[in-house]
């Protein structure tokens, strides 16, 4: 049986993120298949302050055993979000490690207040959690292998500095100000293997850092369920007009004010309405026919898209986008932003929807896809075919545990103790 350990920065099954529900995903599944799995956590919930909340200590979850440990401060956003204006002055290409990743690991004294600036970077971006570090350091002999999830936070760029195993990360990048950071180059060559979600981060990643561990592309699964029905969203939520959904963060820096504008013309010529899911972090406009709905249930969610015109991903950094495939499983075309190379990537091989660059080009296709139903509903089923094809989880877990297998089994023939050679024995024909 391997031992695998995961290490996140939150874990549990209210926890709401990409990576945090990857994380989950994996470890259940693998502990499902006979893996022996634990997590290292912290005790937060919430992503933005990384405050204490549940229980520190040992507990079970879906068989999967969890150990939790606190964070040593809490987060200050204002502060933080301050600092990180700052160092990175506002644009990636202008930071001052951008083209540090091929340079030498010397350095001389001109380079100590940016690697200073970097390590303080990291401690505020937190979640700070020196215990968490210290536990996998002293615990990892009990395991055959760790996998990290997500390369930007402090449990993954510190834990892989301690750790002697075998590591996977699956890093879930994308091009944004911090992966640029002077050490980042350590984090993505530390592991013996990379696993990606998508070829657009798995070939940016290889561009940016040309790391020498194993490369896979296992992208992630979801469910595809076909036992869902829209009436029960249009129900709940009293939606009788045709609408465009988004689903997600609502918050500045996704993309979406584009979007309102361009729901401003659409509204004027078209009787459909913008419905909005999810946790809400920026004013929403006042407009007719915009909606915010708030949380629902995942059934509700999954009923809103099926019943969706089209579905809208305006983020421009994205590792994945749940969201769109979630949208593909109920037979609804996506419309993304030209800018994320992976939202444009779920879009050229699936054929399920369309890609904008600008307010008029979106507002062009709501208006193609409202007034061609056929050509909707074509696109709708690519996107299916596309999830069914390289997203379902039997897909994905298999190459998972293939790779993982490979992994642990060389640690284990490297690390292991034959006894010797009697010259006194021969061996037959």
């Amino acid at each position: 049986m391997i031992k695998a350990a995961i290490v996140v920065q939150r874990y549990g099954k209210d926890i709401v993120g990409g990576s945090e529900t990857l994380a989950r995903d994996v470890a259940e599944r693998l502990n499902a298949s006979g893996f022996d799995v634990t997590v290292f956590t912290t005790t937060a919930r919430d992503y933005i302050t990384w405050k204490n909340e549940f229980k520190p200590g040992e507990s079970i979850l879906k068989g999967v055993i969890i150990k939790r440990f606190d964070s040593a401060a809490e987060r200050d956003i204002q502060s933080f979000n301050k600092f990180s204006e700052t160092l990175f002055k506002r644009k990636t290409g202008e930071y001052a490690g951008h083209d540090q990743h091929d340079q030498p690991d010397q350095t001389d004294d001109t380079d100590a207040p940016v690697e200073q600036a970097e390590k303080e970077w990291i401690r505020m971006q937190g979640p700070y959690c020196p215990d968490l570090i210290a536990a996998i350091r002293e615990q990892q002999d009990n395991f055959d292998v760790f996998l990290f999830f997500t390369y930007l936070y402090y449990t993954t760029i510190e834990g892989l500095k301690v750790i002697e195993k075998p590591v996977v990360l699956f890093p879930t990048a994308h091009d944004e100000a911090p992966i640029y950071l002077r050490f980042m180059k350590h984090v993505f060559k530390r592991p013996e293997a990379l696993f990606f979600l998508s070829e657009a981060e798995m070939n940016f990643v290889k561009e940016l850092f040309a790391p020498p561990g194993a490369v896979e592309l296992v992208r992630t699964g979801i469910e595809i369920r076909g036992d869902i029905e829209e009436i029960l969203f249009r129900k709940n939520y009293l939606q009788f007009a045709p609408y465009i959904l988004y689903a997600g963060r609502i918050e500045k820096g996704k993309g979406l004010e584009p979007v309102f504008e361009a729901y401003r013309q659409i509204r004027e010529n078209r009787p459909v309405e913008f419905v909005l899911m999810g946790k809400k972090l920026m004013d929403i406009p006042g407009m007719e026919g915009l909606k915010y709905v708030g949380y629902v249930s995942e059934e509700e969610k999954l009923s809103a898209f099926k019943g969706a015109l089209v579905s809208v991903q305006p983020s421009a950094l994205e590792s994945l986008s749940i969201t769109t495939l979630e949208s593909f499983s109920q037979k609804t075309p996506v419309l993304v932003n030209k800018d994320s190379r992976v939202l444009c990537e779920h879009i050229e091989l699936s054929g399920g929807g369309a890609a904008y660059g600008n307010v008029q080009e979106l507002v062009e296709q709501v208006y193609a896809l409202y007034d061609q139903k056929k050509t909707a509903k074509a696109m709708g089923l690519k996107g299916y075919e596309y999830v069914k094809k390289y997203y379902s989880w039997d897909v994905v877990m298999e190459k998972i545990k293939k790779q993982l297998e490979k992994l642990t089994q060389g640690a284990l023939l490297k690390n292991a103790v034959f006894p010797p050679l009697d010259p006194r024995k021969t061996f037959d024909k």
